[in-house]
C-alpha cells in the first residue's frame, strides 16, 4: 500500500508540500542555528544523516514550507500527534532569516483549516517553552487560549517551564 503524502497546501505567498530530500541542506542550516533551537524540544537532528531519515519518514501531517515562485524551503509546520481523530498537537519552526514576515502565521492557519476540514478535528494545542515569548504571541494572535503553565516540565527530553495552548477548531 502506498503511503500517504502530505497534501499541497497553497496560501498567499507559500506553498506547504512534502519535505523532499532537495530540502535537506536548508534544514541542516535551520537545525543547526542554535538560536532556532533553543527552544525546540527532544532532541533535534543535526546531520545529514538523520535529515534524510526524517524527510524517507515523513507522514500525511508534515509539511516543508516553501517560497510560491521559488520552492524554497523556508521551515516546516506538522502534526505530529492526533488522539482520537478528535486533538491534534501543532508544531512549527522556520529558518532564522524568515522570522518577522508573518509566514508563521499564514501557513499555521493554512494548516489549521486543513486540521478542521480535511482532518475533521475538533481542537489543537501546541505547548511552549515559556520563554519562547515570539511563538506564544503567534499561538495568542491565532486564537489559542493558554490553559496552564506547567513548572519544570518534560519539553522532549529537557526540562522547561511549559505553556499549554489549545483552540476549539470544530
Amino acid at each position: 500500500m502506498a503511503k500517504k503524502e502530505a497534501p499541497k497546501i497553497m496560501t498567499e505567498r507559500l506553498i506547504l508540500r512534502p519535505m523532499a530530500e532537495q530540502d535537506i541542506p536548508s534544514m541542516l542550516r535551520m537545525f543547526n542555528d542554535d538560536e532556532v533551537r533553543e527552544f525546540l524540544g527532544g532532541h533535534p537532528p543535526r546531520d545529514k544523516h538523520s535529515m534524510l531519515k526524517s524527510v524517507r519518514g515523513r507522514r500525511e501531517t508534515q509539511w516543508a514550507i516553501t517560497l510560491k515562485g521559488t520552492n524554497e524551503y523556508i521551515g516546516e509546520v506538522h502534526v505530529p500527534n492526533i488522539v482520537e481523530e478528535y486533538l491534534g498537537e501543532i508544531g512549527y519552526l522556520f529558518l532564522r532569516e524568515y522570522w518577522g514576515n508573518g509566514y508563521a502565521q499564514e501557513a499555521v492557519c493554512a494548516m489549521i483549516e486543513h486540521c478542521k476540514n480535511a482532518l475533521q478535528l475538533k481542537r489543537l494545542y501546541a505547548h511552549v517553552d515559556d520563554k519562547n515569548v515570539r511563538s506564544k504571541k503567534l499561538i495568542e494572535k491565532l486564537g489559542f487560549q493558554l490553559i496552564a503553565v506547567l513548572p519544570e516540565a518534560d519539553m522532549g527530553g529537557r526540562v522547561a517551564d511549559i505553556a499549554y495552548y489549545t483552540r476549539v477548531i470544530g
